[in-house]
């Protein structure tokens, strides 16, 4: 039964004339999507991306050897050091903002978690540490063994992170109208 109150607007009334004290369920209304299918980044997209990062991480490596050579006085063990954090930093904070590293972002690729949000600084954090250990023994050969022996061409930092390189998608010219939540 709807009931005026003084104001003119409508409200509900109860059997025994009194609202407060009754308890209704909330409905809550929500956007549901269909599971995410995520489709690994073609292996050779992939290679080149990373020949492209190796690239940009190699001219980094050449200006603070560069900068070492210029004041040899200030060279220590620690600058080698610098060229790992360099290496880090640069694919740490690259996927953590981005989801992508300037050889993805150019190859149109992005990493993922495996629910397909983009990969977060967290699941960066724990894929990068282990860049090193893909590293091994030589320029990749364990990362690339992992890749090519896995069907979603997960490297060992991704089984650790959780996440998949794929390829971004494409930007919708004409998206749909946002729903109307409020009604």
């Amino acid at each position: 039964m709807v009931r005026q109150d003084q104001t003119g607007s409508p409200g509900l009334e109860s059997k025994d004339n009194h609202t407060h004290g009754t308890h209704t369920n909330p409905t809550i209304e929500t956007l549901r999507t269909p599971p995410v299918k995520i489709t690994p980044a073609p292996l050779f997209k992939r290679i080149a991306a990373g020949f492209l990062d190796s690239a940009i991480i190699t001219a980094l490596w050449l200006v603070v050897i560069l900068l070492q050579q210029l004041n040899p006085s200030q060279f220590s063990p620690l600058n080698e050091a610098y060229l790992v954090l360099i290496t880090f930093a640069y694919y740490f904070i690259l996927e953590g903002l981005s989801a992508s590293t300037v050889g993805k972002k150019i190859l149109q690729l992005r990493v993922v978690d495996w629910n397909g949000d983009p990969c977060s600084f967290t699941s960066s954090l724990l894929r990068n540490v282990l860049r090193f250990m893909d590293w091994l023994p030589f320029l990749y050969l364990l990362g690339l063994a992992f890749v090519l022996t896995s069907k979603d061409r997960l490297r060992v930092g991704d089984r650790a992170a959780r996440t998949i390189v794929t390829t971004a998608a494409k930007k919708d010219i004409n998206p749909p109208p946002a729903p109307f939540l409020f009604h």
